[in-house]
């Protein structure tokens, strides 16, 4: 049953992309989006697979992996950018044209509910307290999923040669070596970064480091730490005595995490 909702659900999906993919000049903005989708929806299985979840629980992340950044190509088509700071929440977007276009016709109203509330919540700073067990642990996937495959996105788009694309680095500025102070602080405390004091390639990089501390199942580590994004980030990283002990934290930190410490 669940196995046909998610083909169900991904035909649908590539039926509303599809057009978007003709409009000249746009491309390569809808077909991130498009790859983008397939690897978080192959990565929150993974992540279902090997993490103990409610039955109604793996469904539900599923089907909001494969609708998270639905809003993405309304948005960009409208605004130019998938800046949401500038733009519009993609994922309240995401939410409005999954309902428009009936994306979650004929999945059972427990799942539809737990899919639009996990689309909702997936790019939110900080989850709500108190949120009811089975939104709160597909919303996580989610979060976990797409944080996974944002790393490998911006290490593709971060290469040594390659041009910075604005939208990728969300409009920072590309220097060798420049990085906020403040930045770096915030990751040293383990603390939330805060996206409004970024300036350069290497604040965005820093900040997605830092994502480790809001990864939130073991497996999700395991995949993080598998892939070596977190050393590929740091090899691009201005080799100097702040970021050698906030690499050493984060490395340490990964490894128990994977512990499930």
């Amino acid at each position: 049953m669940t196995g046909g909702l998610d083909r169900l659900v991904a035909e649908r999906f590539a039926a509303f992309t599809t057009p978007y993919l003709a409009e000249p000049g746009d491309g390569f903005a809808y077909q991130l989006k498009i790859d983008h989708t397939e690897r978080v929806v192959e990565l929150a299985r993974r992540i279902c697979d090997e993490e103990s979840v409610p039955a109604d629980v793996a469904p539900a992340a599923r089907l909001a992996a494969q609708l998270h950044d639905l809003g993405r190509f309304p948005q960009y088509r409208q605004y130019r950018t998938f800046r949401d700071a500038v733009s519009a929440d993609h994922a309240a977007l995401s939410v409005r044209y999954a309902l428009r276009a009936q994306m979650l016709d004929g999945v059972p109203l427990h799942i539809r509910r737990l899919v639009l509330g996990a689309v909702y919540l997936h790019n939110k700073r900080s989850l709500p307290d108190r949120l009811p067990a089975a939104l709160d642990a597909a919303a996580r996937i989610v979060r976990d999923s797409d944080k996974l495959d944002i790393y490998k996105v911006m290490l593709a788009n971060f290469a040594p040669g390659k041009p910075v694309n604005p939208e990728v680095a969300l409009g920072v500025q590309d220097h060798p070596t420049a990085y906020t102070p403040a930045v770096l602080e915030a990751l040293a405390r383990r603390a939330p970064g805060d996206y409004a004091q970024m300036v350069w390639v290497n604040d965005f990089k820093l900040m997605t480091a830092g994502w480790l501390y809001d990864i939130n199942f073991p497996s999700s580590c395991k995949i993080l730490e598998e892939r070596g994004y977190l050393n590929a980030i740091f090899a691009t990283l201005p080799d100097d005595p702040g970021i050698r002990r906030v690499r050493a934290q984060l490395q340490d930190d990964l490894a128990q995490r994977i512990q499930g410490a």
